[in-house]
Formats: C-alpha cells, sequence, structure tokens
C-alpha cells in the first residue's frame, strides 16, 4: 500500500473542503472498501479524509414530520439494530443485518455501501485491463463466463453494482444529502447514480470535493407496505447474486402506487419500473407477482454467465412482495 497521509475533520462541510484542497484525495469512514482498493494500488491517494471523528453522523432519528435521518457514518450494525428502523424500516434493517459479516457490519457504513466499487474481479486485480480503469474494453463483457459479477440490464460495462442496501433505499424514495465546500444539496436516490464511465471508479455522480453527509428517508402513509429479499450463495460473508426491495401502497386492497428496486444486476441498481406499472391497479397476489416479475425483466439482455440471474431475479421480486405481504399480515 502507498504512503498516505490522513486528515480527521469534525464536519463534512470541514471534509468537503479539505477534499477540494488536495486533489486526488479519498474518503474513508469505515474503510472496508478504500482500504482493499488502496491495497491493490486500484486506489493510490496521498491524502485521506476521514470521517471518523464527524460529529453527529452516526444517528438514526425521526424528523419532526415522520420522515427519517440517517448520519452518513451510521455502521450497518447500528441500521439493523436502530429501533427507528425497525418500526419504521424494517426492510432497512432486516438488509443490514445481512449483509456481509458481522465483524465488517461493525465497520461499513451507510454511505460507503452506496458509493463502494463494484467487486469485479477484472477491476479489482490491476494486470487485467478493465474499462472501468480507462482501458479499452470490458474483459468481462468479452468473457462471456462471469458468473457472480456481470449484470443482466447493462452495456459496455457488465459489472453489477453490490449494494444491497441501494435497493431499499431506493425503493423507500430516499434522498442523499451531498455536501461540498459550499453547501449541501437533495439529491433524488434515482438521480444519484451515473453509470460507469471509463476510467471513472466511482458509479455515482459524486465530483470531486462532494461527499455523502446523510441519507433522508420521507414520511409514508399507514397504508404502505415493504418487502425485501436477496438469492447469495452462502448464508455469510458474501455479496447477494441478486437482491430485491419493494415498497407499494394500497387503497380498498388494490395497489395505487409502487416502487421496485433490484440489486447486482446492473452496474448501478436498477429501478424495474414496468414491473412497478405492472403491478400497480391490482391486489397484491402470487398472480399479480407472477405478471410484475415478467414484466420487469423483458429487457434484460444478460452475458452468457449471468442467464442464470434472470429466473434469479423473478424469484426475488416474488419474495420480495410475499415478504410486504407477510409483513402486513
Amino acid at each position: 500500500m502507498k504512503a498516505f497521509r490522513m486528515l480527521r475533520p469534525r464536519t463534512c462541510g470541514e471534509a468537503a473542503q479539505l477534499l477540494a484542497k488536495h486533489a486526488g484525495a479519498r474518503v474513508h469512514a469505515g474503510g472496508t472498501d478504500l482500504l482493499d482498493l488502496m491495497k491493490e494500488r486500484i486506489e493510490t491517494p496521498d491524502t485521506i479524509v476521514s470521517l471518523c471523528d464527524g460529529e453527529g453522523l452516526d444517528q438514526v432519528r425521526i424528523e419532526a414530520d415522520g420522515s427519517i435521518w440517517i448520519g452518513a457514518k451510521t455502521t450497518l450494525a447500528q441500521l439493523a439494530a436502530s429501533d427507528a428502523c425497525a418500526r419504521f424500516l424494517p426492510t432497512l434493517a432486516h438488509a443490514a443485518g445481512q449483509a456481509a459479516s458481522p465483524q465488517l457490519r461493525q465497520r461499513a457504513t451507510i454511505a460507503g455501501n452506496l458509493a463502494q466499487h463494484t467487486r469485479c474481479g477484472y477491476y479489482r486485480v490491476k494486470t487485467f485491463p478493465c474499462l472501468k480503469r480507462g482501458g479499452d474494453t470490458c474483459p468481462a463483457k468479452a468473457d462471456g463466463g462471469v458468473q457472480d459479477t456481470a449484470g443482466i440490464f447493462a452495456g459496455d460495462c457488465i459489472s453489477a453494482h453490490p449494494s444491497s442496501i441501494a435497493p431499499v433505499l431506493g425503493a423507500l424514495d430516499a434522498e442523499v444529502t451531498v455536501r461540498d465546500g459550499k453547501g449541501a444539496r437533495q439529491v433524488p436516490f434515482q438521480e444519484f447514480w451515473a453509470g460507469p464511465k471509463p476510467g471513472v471508479g466511482t458509479d455515482t455522480i459524486l465530483q470531486a470535493g462532494e461527499v455523502i453527509e446523510a441519507i433522508h428517508i420521507p414520511a409514508r402513509g399507514k397504508k404502505q407496505h415493504h418487502g425485501y429479499y436477496e438469492v447469495r450463495q452462502k448464508a455469510a460473508f458474501d455479496w447477494a447474486l441478486v437482491s430485491c426491495a419493494v415498497r407499494y401502497e394500497t387503497v380498498d386492497g388494490k395497489v395505487t402506487d409502487a416502487s421496485i428496486w433490484f440489486g447486482s444486476v446492473a452496474p448501478t441498481p436498477w429501478r424495474a419500473a414496468k414491473a412497478e406499472a405492472a403491478l400497480v391497479g391490482q391486489a397484491c397476489s402470487d398472480a399479480a407477482a407472477e405478471k410484475a416479475a415478467a414484466a420487469a425483466l423483458t429487457e434484460a439482455k444478460p452475458a452468457a454467465g449471468a442467464a442464470y440471474k434472470v429466473t434469479l431475479a423473478a424469484v426475488a421480486l416474488k419474495r420480495a412482495l410475499a415478504d410486504a405481504r407477510r409483513r402486513s399480515g
């Protein structure tokens, strides 16, 4: 690992100013992704701006209007144990409690989970050429047989975004508070993702000098239903092969509004707009879930090695909807 200096500001505002001042600096919170990238020399910053001393950034609080505010430094373990999440955001607590291992959940933060880089082996091993690292082609796409990272909704890069928290936040219509040296702005979750670009490791809209400060989840009505399901190869210390989070609202037993997001099927979290449209107007049942799953996958164009994920995605969506019905009694 290349030698570096670490700066420890007290606020996100100070962190943003330091990032702007030191070209090429990187943000550190839990470090579970950044340190791995530095060990492999995928990232070689001279300066690390750490949020470890950031004040008030590790809290989950209920606002006066019923919305939920989650500080960027809140760990996955804190989310899983949060009373506010258990009461109002049960799928977020559930997904956080399944992620990685108990040791990693104690360090990994919600902001880092969103901003983490792809786990594609071609990207993570510097001896391979890689489109995201500035190469001309995507070796995983050329290979065609990659199973654990290739997405089913992808273009020139077929890496899969690994966050299992992101689909839940998408389904909850979260907003991301992004701060730079001049102030903060609210970014709707769907607009937070930029997709893979040659030579750019992140798949977010974050620019140099910007840092995630918090996640804000708006309050919803009482007829709101949440569900989440993920498929893994093993029970622990593994990234989901496919994950799916759903939220829908009902009036007189019929779905009036739905939000459905997948994880690990594309370079960014994937919103299944066609599945949402298929569900609206239906009573949420097994038949409606089958219809939504079929609609969700009409645009799937998997690499050969990831074709199995089409089946897994359909299963994950149907079981996420079943989970929502179970939670609603």
